[in-house]
């Protein structure tokens, strides 16, 4: 019954009270919404906005905040390293700015020579890799696995042999942060590295990241001596903390010796080993028939006797004069190969649209090309932050363990002995005028005054005693039978016309005919409610599930997305909840009229 008179409806009186009303309504569905689409926008983050709290992710629709959120990206959300690339010193990627005008010759030029200069793998790092703290999977992590899975063809026991490793799942298998400023970084002899390298040949300029060894130089004497003005690094710098520099600190993969210190070279051996070439032919598992055929080393990122030895003889100033080291490096071929272009630092100035003074003064344009690759891919990047996270958690959920097969087989069993189970009590308490039927439903509903925890610890022993744990049926068996879906069934029951029943048993129907062709056939809509309550039940079932099956071939999809919070960061959390949250949104979406119905009629009768 109506409290406002269709005739009163009308009035000055009846309009406020009724807009009051919709604006209460709507204030209530906001302060239900609003959390949510937060939620929805925070599993979109990174650690860069993460602390935003914006219904619309700046990204979205600031392309300095996309291009801040990709510098973080590509940099692997290691900070330092951006610093020591680029001399922008920042102090945390949100302080980013983009890059001061330039003209588009820049960028020419710097993909030109990219193409031309044939820089060794060693000299960049791997963009859109391993974080530190590994709370996110990049684009190349996962171009790598795939690279790898389809190179074993998806055989997990194939790599695990050919590569001597384990690992548990193809969700694991990464490679390793690439720290190629690091003078104590060296690559194994393992054929996983190997892999890697074939990997990171394949990478375009867009993934790569030049090493800056001006950069690492300014921050050695900024820790060594504190904060002071560093003059470009060069390689005919005479400084003492040049020379310390890259005596103690740089990698020797951008070290080269003058072959005219070759003499120095066979000393430095024959004092190290004695004058006893056998032993370092042992050692070198070489033949050489005297110290003057031993060479330099090429490779000077793998690990090796020879580059131990190497790095002996440039660290003492006693060994080698300073005379005889040179560096190579990213940085000198670049301004290189600007000189051999341009002749003069005017005509470069002109070109670029920079100031620059000299030549050693001009910086790899790593930034520009960023500014200029997120202006350019802006709709792909936003597509690519918009579901990184996303992906992450369907890479999790699909590719380790049985979490998906787990849930469904448990979902469907679920529904289908509530749909048995439970009608069952509630037919023959409805039929049968039995004469303890009214204690029967006081038990039952007296089933709701008690929270499910309270029967966990009972269940568990019970269900141990019984031999039941890492089962199906140890999920199954407590939540079989409903006290509330019972006295629900049982009222819907109750309504239905006794008449049907009487003409069935004068037409000679038994009385499974009658409970599974009339009362069945009629109650589905109630039905639909109890299927609804049993699949709520089982698949959002993490504590029952943790607890009573602790062995991970029996674990559901909520132990698993439990598993995945606790070393993921706030995006990929929040991912996984909206993940979990899609069935349940599917299936009432699917059946609401039915669901409705059920809720629905009985009210009414």
């Amino acid at each position: 019954m109506s409290l406002i008179l269709k005739t009163e409806r009308r009035t000055l009186k009846s309009i406020l009270i009724y807009t009051f009303l919709y604006l209460i309504l709507s204030v209530g569905a906001l302060t239900m919404i609003y959390p949510f689409i937060l939620m929805v926008s925070g599993s979109f983050s990174s650690k860069i906005d993460s602390n935003e709290f914006r219904l619309i992710p700046s990204f979205l629709t600031d392309t300095s905040a996309l291009y801040r959120k990709h510098i973080e990206s590509k940099y692997n959300e290691n900070l330092q390293d951006y610093i020591t690339v680029t001399d922008d010193q920042v102090l945390n990627f949100t302080s980013i700015k983009t890059p001061s005008e330039y003209k588009p010759a820049l960028l020419n030029d710097w993909v030109d020579f990219e193409g031309k200069a044939n820089l060794s793998e060693g000299w960049y790092l791997t963009a859109l890799g391993p974080t530190r703290d590994g709370k996110i999977i990049q684009e190349n992590e996962r171009l790598f696995r795939e690279y790898i899975m389809d190179f074993c063809d998806y055989d997990l026991n194939f790599y695990r042999e050919y590569f001597d490793e384990s690992i548990e799942n193809w969700f694991f298998l990464k490679f390793q942060a690439e720290r190629l400023t690091d003078r104590k970084y060296q690559l194994s002899n393992l054929k996983i590295i190997d892999a890697f390298y074939q990997f990171k040949k394949q990478l375009p300029i867009t993934d790569k990241i030049y090493i800056s060894c001006e950069g690492e130089y300014k921050r050695f004497v900024k820790l060594k001596f504190g904060e002071k003005e560093v003059s470009e690094l060069s390689p005919k710098s005479t400084s003492k903390s040049w020379e310390n520099f890259v005596r103690t600190s740089l990698h020797p993969q951008f070290i080269q010796i003058d072959e005219s210190a070759k003499n120095l070279w066979i000393a430095h051996l024959k004092s190290e080993y004695n004058d006893n070439l056998s032993s370092l032919n042992k050692l070198y598992n070489t033949s050489y028939s005297g110290f003057e055929e031993v060479p330099f080393p090429e490779d000077k990122i793998r690990s090796s006797v020879l580059l131990k030895d190497f790095l002996l003889f440039i660290s003492d100033e006693n060994n080698v004069d300073l005379k005889y080291i040179t560096l190579d490096t990213p940085e000198i071929r670049w301004r290189q190969y600007i000189k051999d272009k341009y002749i003069t630092v005017d005509k470069a100035s002109l070109a670029h649209g920079r100031n620059y003074n000299t030549f050693d003064s001009i910086k790899m344009p790593q930034s520009e090309f960023d500014w200029d690759y997120v202006q350019k891919n802006k709709n792909n990047l936003r597509k690519r932050y918009l579901f990184r996270n996303y992906q992450m958690v369907l890479d999790y959920i699909l590719l380790y363990g049985k979490g998906m097969s787990n849930t469904v087989i448990y979902c469907v069993l679920s529904i289908l002995l509530a749909l048995l189970v439970n009608p069952l009590a509630a037919y023959a308490l409805s039929r049968y005028n039995l004469p303890s039927q009214y204690k029967i439903l006081l038990f039952l509903i007296a089933t709701m005054a008690f929270p499910a925890v309270v029967t966990m610890i009972p269940n568990f022993l019970l269900l141990r005693d019984l031999g039941l744990l890492n089962t199906f049926a140890a999920l199954l068996l407590p939540g079989m039978a409903n006290g509330y879906s019972i006295f629900l069934l049982k009222g819907f029951f109750d309504s239905l016309p006794r008449e049907l029943y009487e003409a069935a048993e004068i037409d000679g129907a038994n009385e499974w005919i009658k409970f599974w062709i009339i009362t069945m056939n009629l109650s589905k809509p109630i039905l639909a409610v109890i299927a609804l309550g049993a699949f709520n039940a089982a698949y959002s079932n993490f504590m029952y599930a943790f607890i009573l099956c602790q062995d991970r071939e029996m674990w559901t999809l909520m132990v698993w997305l439990y598993q995945l919070q606790q070393f993921s960061g706030q995006g990929v959390v929040f991912a996984s909840l909206i993940i979990a949250a899609i069935p349940t949104l599917l299936v009432f979406i699917c059946f609401q009229n039915v669901i409705l119905r059920g809720i629905v009629v009985p009210t009414e009768k």
